[in-house]
């Protein structure tokens, strides 16, 4: 049986991965649409570390973490208007 975390941890460490890339190429070629798009999946991987977090029990980590992912997003939906 799997554990209840690791499609979570999953999640988190797939998104930074494709943030790296992504945020790379972006970088380079300038895109910022790729640039929103890679915030938004930071804040989606802060929201993970969160759930992670709030399955441990540790309430006040879990709600910092959802606290900057919302702050990340709202920032990044700024951005992008």
């Amino acid at each position: 049986m799997r554990h209840p975390m690791k499609k979570f941890a999953l999640i988190e460490l797939v998104s930074l991965g494709i943030v790296i890339i992504l945020g790379t190429f972006a970088l380079i070629k300038g895109f910022l649409f790729l640039i929103v798009l890679c915030i938004y999946l930071l804040s989606l991987s802060l929201l993970c570390d969160g759930l992670i977090y709030y399955q441990k029990n540790d309430v006040p980590h879990a709600g910092k973490q959802a606290i900057r992912a919302f702050l990340l997003f709202i920032f990044a939906t700024y951005l992008l208007f």
